[in-house]
């Protein structure tokens, strides 16, 4: 009898895709709850404790139940130190011994509490020393330093810059050419700076870089649904990192370059990563910094921002604009309904999109807490 498929998120199995989903899902929520809030905070434990309760957040694994579970031990622990620290005191008072040994006890146990404490976040610190420390490394293997925005870079037609590439890689077309015509087409050769740093993980596929800030950090691509989200929670060295990394939507193609490039991040409280995003709702900061680098390991590309917009997570029972689902237009008509949809989105308040059929996008997505299950995006075209 064939063994029945597991679905895996984890330390995690699940029996069906449904719940695996599911268990995505609470993932994608304690992320984000995580990343806005210290619940390792009594008064924060508590309000989402009683937020649960009162089911205005709603988990439907038991990736979420785990996570509800630990809220209560917080809640619970605090409420046993303030009896244990009102027994304590009556214990003094009545000179009792035996409470007062049960005391003593307690307090070796608060004290191995907070060395564990140490450790545990002296460990989270190392973590993110030695993270820093890996993506400074690609950086300079990268070595960006110097070559932002060179004018020869955009003075040829990034269409014709492909076919170059295209043709550099195949050779003379005419040279040993067959009859046959259903050869597959070569690859592009990669661009000398990401040749070591492919090496290392061939899921990468491009650089990201804004200058004046912070971005500036390698793009990677899972090649299935199923491996879509890791890079939500590895780093490019493929080891579990909070930061995550910046990765692309596992649906586009950035060789036979799709009409919108989607590219996420966290939006993490450090800055890192696309935590600076949200500056971008600036008008002020848009304009400063409105030139993005973005090359794919294939060819380098410059792209000018042109919006910044607030979303939400919709699921399929919602009639919602889903703006992660624009990858390609194959009209004029499908263009010009994704700017009139996009508009409606648009947190600057502008009425129109400099963008017009044929323009290639490049669309940065993370998430923001304005609402629960929100995101906010930039969107940018490529310079010619």
């Amino acid at each position: 009898m064939m063994e029945k498929r597991k679905f895996r998120l984890g330390d995690y199995e699940f029996d069906t895709y449904k719940e695996y989903l599911e268990a995505q899902e609470d993932l994608k929520k304690i992320d984000l709850i995580t990343e806005e809030v210290d619940i390792n905070d009594v008064d924060v434990a508590a309000r989402l404790y009683t937020r649960i309760r009162n089911k205005e957040i709603v988990f439907h694994s038991k990736i979420g139940i785990n996570f509800f579970m630990y809220l209560s031990d917080i809640v619970a622990n605090h409420s046993m130190v303030m009896v244990e620290e009102k027994k304590a005191q009556e214990d003094l008072k009545k000179k009792n011994s035996k409470r007062a040994k049960n005391y003593r006890i307690a307090g070796v146990a608060c004290v191995f509490a907070a060395v564990a404490c140490f450790v545990y976040f002296a460990y989270a610190d190392y973590l993110e020393e030695q993270s820093a420390l890996e993506m400074k490394r690609l950086q300079n293997m990268q070595n960006m330093t110097g070559h932002y925005i060179e004018e020869e870079d955009f003075l040829e037609d990034p269409d014709e810059q492909m076919a170059d590439a295209r043709d550099e890689a195949s050779g003379d077309e005419n040279a040993g050419k067959t009859e046959a015509s259903d050869q597959p087409e070569a690859l592009p050769e990669i661009l000398p700076e990401y040749q070591e740093i492919y090496e290392e993980n061939k899921d990468l596929v491009g650089w990201l870089q804004i200058e004046g800030t912070v971005i500036n950090y390698p793009v990677l691509q899972s090649d299935s649904e199923e491996d879509s989200q890791f890079y939500l929670t590895h780093s490019f060295a493929k080891k579990k990192d909070k930061n995550g990394s910046l990765f692309m939507d596992y649906r586009n193609d950035f060789v036979d370059r799709d009409t919108n490039i989607i590219i996420y991040g966290h939006n993490m409280k450090s800055g890192a990563m696309f935590g600076s995003l949200k500056k971008y709702l600036d008008k002020d900061y848009l304009e400063k910094h409105a030139r993005i680098r973005f090359d794919t390991i294939y060819e380098r590309g410059t792209y000018e921002v042109i919006g910044a917009f607030l979303s939400e997570v919709s699921y399929q029972d919602e009639y919602m604009f889903r703006y992660y689902n624009f990858l390609n237009a194959n009209n004029e008509s499908e263009f010009e309904a994704f700017c009139v949809n996009v508009m409606q989105l648009d947190a600057l308040k502008n009425t129109t999109l400099d963008a017009e059929y044929g323009d290639q996008l490049l669309t940065l997505s993370t998430c923001s807490s304005y609402t629960e299950e929100g995101r906010m995006f930039i969107l940018a075209k490529r310079i010619k």
